[in-house]
């Protein structure tokens, strides 16, 4: 699951948003820098959500990419730098295994071959 996916993710059963992502295995993809790409997606993305995110993966990141700023940045379209860590974050980072959590009411969505597994249960 690469960081993109990660944001656009809500619990099925809450609707909480962001989830809690709790990493066993995680892979660093190589793909060409696109800052017009990166700027396309930005007002589709949660900046909050951006940061979390670089909160659960900071022990797969290089330190300067897990320092995403708190807020984004009025000049990010100026700022190649922010835009090379989120393109990182997003595109590069690919989570191999782990988990999903619910911070809301733990419900917990299992991520195998990189896939998170959203379906709730019956009982859930």
């Amino acid at each position: 699951m690469k960081g993109l996916t990660h944001n656009l993710l809500a619990c099925l059963k809450c609707s909480s948003y962001p989830l809690k992502l709790a990493v066993t295995e995680a892979d660093q993809l190589e793909c060409d820098f696109d800052p017009d790409h990166i700027l396309r997606l930005l007002p589709k993305l949660d900046w909050k959500g951006l940061v979390a995110l670089a909160g659960d993966l900071k022990e797969f990141l290089d330190a300067e990419v897990a320092a995403i700023p708190e807020e984004q940045p009025a000049d990010i379209h100026k700022n190649e730098q922010v835009l090379r860590t989120l393109h990182h974050l997003l595109m590069e980072v690919k989570v191999q295994t782990g988990c999903l959590e619910c911070p809301s009411c733990n419900t917990k969505f299992q991520i195998k071959d990189s896939i998170p597994n959203m379906v709730l249960n019956e009982g859930d």
